[in-house]
């Protein structure tokens, strides 16, 4: 079809008014707000309601403005269709991120991105200039006729007789104000460009290049967008790769544990990294347990393999949650093309029906409980020992060399021993991190 910018107000609200209903896969795109108010505004200009066309171009404007769709191309219509087909996970996205072809939704969202491409021709300028054109015909027919008076007047210069005119029936006009604002609403804001950060971003930033300099063939892309999910999943997971499972709820978050610097217990560490490697290759997915005392950086070394492995997918549980209520985060996570790493920390039990876990997903706990229920059922098990005296002055002394404050060792010792005395024995990796602070300072 013609460009939208190139038509008259009437069939510009026609054209747009035949394309919304048609969409299938993306038909949740029919309850965004934008979407409702282009389909309002195009209605009230066929109506001839002006002041509620024109009202609707600035209610779309302002749900493109404020409806946290990700700017990225420099224009705000194009931005909310982009978020739509690739952000949002509709029905084909989730096919793909599970790698289950449907012929009938891959034929569907063609027809959807044929769509998405003409509407992509919208701009502010062009919706308001429907509505313009629309009132300027409006008043041109509300013109009142000559009155009488003009009319003998005109007969009377001429020399001719007066003829009744004949008999118009009127023509109201809906809700017509007075006038329109000249300006129309702007939806350019700048170039193309990554504005914020997401965890997909790499291929993202090919997926909108691609769209916006492909022209308006969109649905030739439709593989491109099939290869997209099935490679980096859908919805959340294209945006973060940290979040907490709680009260039934998957939110992103932020970490916000400062790292330590030198490796601490890095024997133990190691091992844990080596198994978790392993679980990324597709090479077993053995529940793994980290315990050892309190303090000991447990929960801190489950978010340091998170940190160190980018790819992988970290979901934080924390205390005093269990297995029992994973079902629904199973379910969320299992169609992902992601390696996902649950970690449960001071879990209150740990018995698991092992069959359940997707294959997909690497069970971790951290406890400080040696006799916690179902245990047994984690196969891999990494125990932090208890430091003693020599080992906690040489974590201490680590965390002080890697920050350059140049102790020396044997006022490093003489703390810990007065620690050791002040805490009677309390030989942790906390510990030893308050007690280098308290150094450096």
């Amino acid at each position: 079809m013609r460009d939208l910018a190139e038509l008259n107000w009437n069939d510009g609200a026609e054209a747009v008014l035949a394309l919304l209903p048609r969409l299938t896969v993306l038909r949740g795109m029919l309850k965004a707000e934008p979407v409702r108010a282009l389909g309002a505004c195009c209605s009230a200009v066929l109506d001839g309601d002006i002041r509620r066309a024109a009202e609707e171009v600035f209610s779309l404007t302002s749900a493109l403005l404020s409806g946290g769709y990700r700017r990225v191309t420099g224009d705000l219509f194009k931005d909310f269709l982009l978020h739509e087909l690739l952000l949002e996970p509709h029905p084909f996205a989730v096919n793909a991120a599970s790698n289950r072809l449907d012929e009938a939704l891959y034929s569907g969202i063609k027809e959807d991105m044929e769509i998405l491409a003409a509407l992509a021709g919208l701009d502010g300028e062009t919706l308001y200039r429907y509505v313009q054109e629309r009132f300027k015909e409006l008043r041109q027919k509300a013109r009142p006729s000559r009155d009488s008076a003009a009319r003998l007047a005109e007969a009377a210069w001429g020399g001719s007789a007066v003829r009744p005119e004949p008999a118009e029936e009127p023509k109201p006009v809906k809700n017509l104000p007075a006038f329109l604002p000249g300006a129309a609403p702007n939806w350019q804001y700048g170039e193309e460009e990554l504005r914020d950060s997401y965890v997909a971003d790499e291929a993202l930033e090919e997926m909108y290049h691609r769209f916006l300099e492909g022209g308006l063939e969109w649905q030739t892309m439709a593989e491109d967008v099939w290869n997209f999910f099935a490679a980096y999943g859908t919805g959340v997971f294209l945006k973060h790769r940290l979040f907490c499972w709680q009260n039934g709820r998957l939110d992103p978050i932020e970490d916000a544990r400062q790292p330590l610097g030198p490796a601490v217990m890095e024997r133990e560490y190691l091992e844990a990294r080596s198994h978790v490697i392993e679980f990324m290759r597709d090479n077993g997915a053995e529940p793994m347990l980290i315990s050892g005392p309190a303090g000991m950086g447990k929960t801190n070394m489950l978010f340091s393999l998170a940190d160190e492995l980018p790819e992988l997918r970290f979901v934080y549980v924390p205390s005093p949650n269990g297995l029992e209520g994973l079902a629904p985060l199973f379910d969320l996570i299992k169609g992902q093309p992601l390696k996902f790493m649950v970690a449960l920390d001071e879990p209150k039990s740990l018995d698991l029906a092992l069959r359940a876990l997707p294959v997909n997903v690497l069970v971790a706990a951290a406890s400080s409980d040696p006799e916690l229920a179902g245990a047994a059922s984690f196969t891999k098990k990494i125990t932090l020992p208890q430091l003693r005296l020599d080992g906690f002055t040489d974590i201490v002394q680590a965390l002080i060399d890697f920050e350059g404050a140049g102790v020396p060792r044997e006022r490093v010792r003489s703390a810990c021993v007065d620690h050791q005395v002040d805490s009677r024995g309390e030989h942790t990796v906390a510990a030893a991190v308050s007690v280098a602070r308290a150094l450096k300072g």
